[in-house]
């Protein structure tokens, strides 16, 4: 996640390394490091097999039929290919380190993701090197142990080594197989490729074998596994048939003929068990596909991981992909149907040499066990160094050695397989296993696809082959693939997807990745800000889009709380002039205060954008504002500033700090909560508020010039003051919102001002915590009583305004006091004196009427275009809200809402 933490004040520079210098450090780093063949391609190789190479293939076969086989071959192979094509443009795009899946997610689509696969993609290794381990065992004790195929009738084999409980006998084989593998993983990847090495020897030998063996070997009938109780109830005695090459044993395995799985009652002849079908065949066939992480799990141990990677991870598919081929053509044109489902170890009484398909079979488990414990590991260390879940994990970021071994992450990945063998048999939770391997290939594609259908100028992969179907089709086979094999634990899987995203969402520290949510934004925002065409606005869809004009943060706070409450939804943006010359000084001046000023957003938790202007003079800095303000469609519609005055200005800031002290603690522990470290960044680089009256940089005449201005381009606007009273607490002890409207309708159309009053205290009432208020407006009546009520409750019922109506009688025309040196001051003409005595009294009915108003909203007076006028409409605004609860005096321009459609 892209960082909203404050910036340090300064950064730190490296020295940079000479050229030769850093070339050598490369060259001895690479130096120990694995290349394509030992890295990925042989890994890859062994991890696809799996058991299915040697001990399901031909169940698969034999239940599926030979067309539906090569359909799910099809199947499975374009999910991983399409998976393989997006591991390798994203490798291919960045810098590879170790942490396999998990590095490429959490670099890709940020940390939320990146962690979630990293938990997911751990577990899932480590119940597969469990049920590995187990199948290795397994595999031993039905050939090597009592009855076993590679024995004589009578003897005991593995059996007789360990006597007395079988449990605690398979307990310790596993045990002692699991700790080869910690001796291996311990040591590093040298050792990992070397015995990989011999392995894919062994299984290559043994794969050869049978393939010469189909050819060579002789009808011939077999004898069914001790341990096949389905065969031996339907059939006794009987013997299982080898054909050898045969067009009727192929046309007889053609299509699907879905019976019992034998292995599933595990000796015990007394259960019941039921015929499979596709889906448990096609979950059990899966299992051959999804190793294709095998050399992206070592990417720290990689020579050059952006080459190794796609190219030796392509070649192992079609590698894997033609043996799996010739496999399944030979066994379906030489073996009967009934050989293929009752004997899974088939492949090794038609062997020339029996003993090296069981050597294939050790070979095969023990490379897949090795393969998962290591893949573990690697992701535990790359999610400890990076912090995701605290420092809970810190220990398994410690090291050993040269090669810098995570010994810690090695040991309690091996001590959470080895709690797992205890539960013996691990058959129940092998479909969760696969479908956590599915997920994280798909959101590996999900990645790839973002990051294409994104645009990013910046994702550049060097493998070129990557459209942008490719990825979309990956994403979605691996969800159709995942509630396929198992909805239940398909689902369950989502759920903890989306709970770790949360969490790391909630709770997780920002990291400097980067997220890709922007960049989605960003990408679809263009586009629907290139539809959202300004000339096809409406009044019928108008909503308030505010530009409040903001001197000083530190004693605007009510205000800017008060103007989000009243923007609906709209655009919110706050402006602010630096009247200053343009320059360094000034320039990093900008980037400081910009930096607060979100930060500011960010605590006060307001949903608005953050608009600095430098500017010679505050008006043409608002001039500026005016007129670039937002984007596209999306402009201010409205101005919104506080009432000038040249009085030294109160800080709100104590305010805003009692309220992030007072939030319950719960915050601090359970979310990712910062803001109090904002809040200090804030007090910190926010201008500090003026002390010394020459210091203001407005003046009167141009204070009104530029609320001309905002006339002129027809824009709507809000006077506030008196908000240094507003508390949103007092809600309840002041229940209202009161509408002072002093003119209803102007040449028998409504007046813009009225209908722009009423539609702010309207949009006000709307919020939930305004809901509880009451909307009181109150009109001032005339000589014709009678008429004016008229028209104003036909407003109030053709706008739908639920409001309670107050009728004045017409204020008195007294005079003002001749003491007040402000109006003593200036030379005021009859018009200009009774202007003043109407504000004056509107003011007197303020205080009379709405002493208990949360808010009033009334007409501002006329903007003079005179700037000779500008301290006589000062004047004006003063007596008109002296004194009143928070107030807004608005002036409309343009029509805010119709009464008929």
């Amino acid at each position: 996640m892209a960082s909203t933490d404050p910036p340090s004040a300064s950064t730190e520079m490296r020295p940079l390394l000479p050229l030769d210098a850093s070339a050598k450090n490369k060259e001895a780093a690479n130096k120990n490091k694995l290349g394509m063949l030992f890295g990925v391609t042989i890994p890859c190789i062994l991890s696809i097999f799996s058991v299915l190479l040697f001990l399901r293939l031909g169940f698969t076969l034999g239940q599926a039929g030979y067309v539906a086989t090569l359909g799910m071959l099809a199947i499975g192979y374009t999910v991983v290919v399409s998976t393989v094509l997006s591991i390798s443009a994203i490798v291919t795009s960045t810098t590879v380190e170790g942490g396999g899946v998990y590095f490429l997610v959490s670099r890709s689509v940020g940390p939320e993701f990146g962690g979630a696969i990293g938990v997911i993609f751990y577990v899932a290794n480590i119940f597969g090197c469990a049920s590995y381990v187990t199948g290795f065992v397994e595999a031993a004790e039905s050939n090597l142990g009592k009855g076993g195929s590679l024995l004589t009738a009578g003897t005991s084999g593995l059996d007789a080594l360990l006597p007395g409980d079988p449990y605690w006998r398979d307990f310790l084989y596993t045990t002692a197989v699991l700790v080869f593998c910690l001796g291996v993983v311990l040591v590093g990847a040298n050792l990992f490729a070397k015995t990989t090495a011999i392995i894919f020897v062994l299984v290559f030998v043994a794969i050869f074998a049978a393939l010469f063996s189909f050819g060579f070997s002789a009808e011939k009938n077999i004898l069914p596994p001790s341990d096949n109780c389905v065969w031996k109830a339907m059939q006794g005695n009987a013997t299982l048939t080898y054909t050898g090459f045969a067009w009727s044993t192929f046309t007889s395995n053609i299509l699907p003929n879905f019976t019992a799985d034998y292995t599933v009652l595990a000796n015990d002849c007394t259960g019941t068990i039921s015929p499979v079908d596709f889906q448990y065949v096609f979950a059990i066939f899966f299992n051959g596909c999804i190793g294709i992480m095998a050399g992206v799990n070592i990417s720290g141990d990689l020579k050059d991981p952006s080459h190794a990677i796609p190219q030796g991870t392509l070649f192992a598919l079609a590698v894997t992909f033609g043996i799996y081929i010739l496999l399944f053509t030979f066994s379906a044109f030489t073996c009967t149907r009934d050989l293929l489902i009752h004997n899974v170890n088939y492949l090794q009484p038609i062997n020339a040499v029996p003993p090296l398909i069981t050597i294939g079979v050790f070979a095969i488990t023990l490379s897949a066990s090795l393969s998962n414990l290591i893949g573990a590991t690697k992701i535990l260390h790359a999610v400890a160094k990076d912090k995701l879940f605290g420092n809970i994990l810190h220990p398994f970021t410690w090291t050993v050695g040269k090669s810098k071994q995570p010994f810690m992450a090695v040991l309690f990945s091996w001590f959470i397989v080895q709690m797992l063998l205890f539960l013996h048999r691990l058959n129940s939770i092998t479909p969760i296993t696969t479908i956590f391997f599915i997920i994280s290939y798909g959101v590996v594609n999900m990645s790839c696809f973002i990051l294409k259908m994104t645009s990013a100028p910046n994702f550049r992969p060097t493998f070129e082959f990557h459209p942008k179907f490719t990825s979309a089709l990956g994403t979605i086979s691996c969800i159709v693939m995942m509630f396929f094999i198992n909805p239940i634990y398909a689902g369950i899987t989502i759920a903890l997807l989306l709970a770790i995203v949360i969490y790391l969402l909630i709770r997780g520290p920002a990291k400097p990745w980067g997220e890709v949510s922007q960049a989605i934004i960003y990408h679809q925002v263009r586009k629907f800000l290139l539809r959202l065409d300004i000339r096809k606005s409406h009044v019928r869809f108008w909503r308030p889009e505010v530009l409040l004009l903001v001197s000083n943060p530190r004693s605007a706070y009510h205000l800017i709380e008060f103007t989000n409450d009243l923007k609906k939804g709209g655009l919110y943006v706050l402006g602010h002039v630096m009247a200053k010359p343009f320059d360094i000084e000034t320039a990093h001046q900008y980037t400081t205060q910009l930096q607060a000023w979100l930060s500011f957003v960010d605590i006060t938790n307001v949903k608005a954008f953050v608009e600095i202007t430098i500017s010679p003079s505050v008006r043409a800095g608002v001039q500026s504002l005016l007129t670039t303000a937002g984007l596209g469609g999306m402009k201010p519609n409205m101005v919104v500033l506080g009432l000038y005055t040249p009085d030294l200005p109160t800080s709100a800031m104590d305010t805003l700090h009692m309220k992030l002290i007072k939030r319950p603690k719960i915050y601090e522990y359970l979310f990712r909560d910062k803001l109090l470290e904002k809040y200090r960044y804030v007090e910190e680089n926010l201008p500090s508020l003026r002390t010394d009256p020459g210091e203001q940089t407005l003046d009167a005449t141009e204070y009104t010039s530029l609320i001309q201005d905002a006339v002129t381009l027809g824009k709507n606007i809000c006077v506030m003051h008196n908000f240094d009273k507003y508390k949103q607490s007092t809600l309840n002890r002041r229940p209202y919102i009161d509408v002072w409207p002093l003119q209803v309708t102007k040449d028998d159309q409504f007046d813009s001002t009225c209908l722009l009053i009423l539609q702010l205290a309207c949009v006000l009432h709307m919020k939930d915590k305004w809901k509880t208020t009451e909307i009181r407006v109150f009109v001032i009546v005339g000589s014709d009583v009678n008429e004016q009520k008229r028209v104003f409750e036909s407003l109030l019922m053709d706008t739908r305004i639920k409001a309670s109506i107050h009728f004045v009688d017409s204020y008195s025309q007294e005079c003002l006091s001749l003491n007040d040196d402000m109006i003593m001051s200036q030379c005021l003409g009859e018009e200009d004196m009774a202007e003043l005595q109407h504000c004056d009294s509107m003011n007197s009915l303020f205080k009379q009427y709405s002493p208990n108003s949360s808010i009033i909203f009334t007409a501002l007076p006329e903007v003079p275009t005179d700037p000779s006028k500008s301290a006589e409409f000062i004047t004006k605004l003063k007596l008109l809200s002296s004194d009143t609860a928070p107030i807004v005096m608005a002036r409309g321009t343009s029509q805010v809402m119709v009464t008929t459609f």
